[in-house]
């Protein structure tokens, strides 16, 4: 979001005109015009006074990004999603069964395995 939108957004959003936002905010409505034309970048601050004016208060926040896992972005490009989009066409049944198919089959290869090694 630009700051010319979050302008515009708080002035429609109080129902006023460019020029009533500019009696509240101290300033001219041809300043409030270019702002929001983004012919115009104000300071933080100015910002503020303004969303203000408008009756809002404006809320900046750091948000904490997920650590980006190396070793899964080396596989991303190795992913074939036409398997994924083949099996998420299906329903959420028919995954539950297949994903009992699969540990089924596991449980039997499992057996196998611990039966061909005590027969060595």
């Amino acid at each position: 979001m630009t700051y010319n939108s979050i302008l515009l957004e708080a002035r429609r959003r109080a129902r006023l005109a460019q020029g009533e936002l500019a009696d509240r905010a101290g300033t001219s409505q041809s300043a409030i015009a270019r702002l929001e034309r983004g012919h115009s970048s104000p300071t933080l601050s100015t910002l503020e006074r303004l969303v203000r004016a408008a009756g809002f208060d404006l809320r900046i926040e750091l948000v904490p990004r997920a650590p980006v896992d190396p070793v899964v972005e080396a596989y991303k490009k190795d992913v074939d999603r036409t398997l994924l989009r083949e099996n998420l066409r299906k329903s959420v049944d028919d995954r539950l069964r297949a994903l009992a198919d699969w540990q089924e089959f596991g449980r039997e290869l499992q057996r196998s395995v611990i039966a061909s090694r005590k027969q060595t």
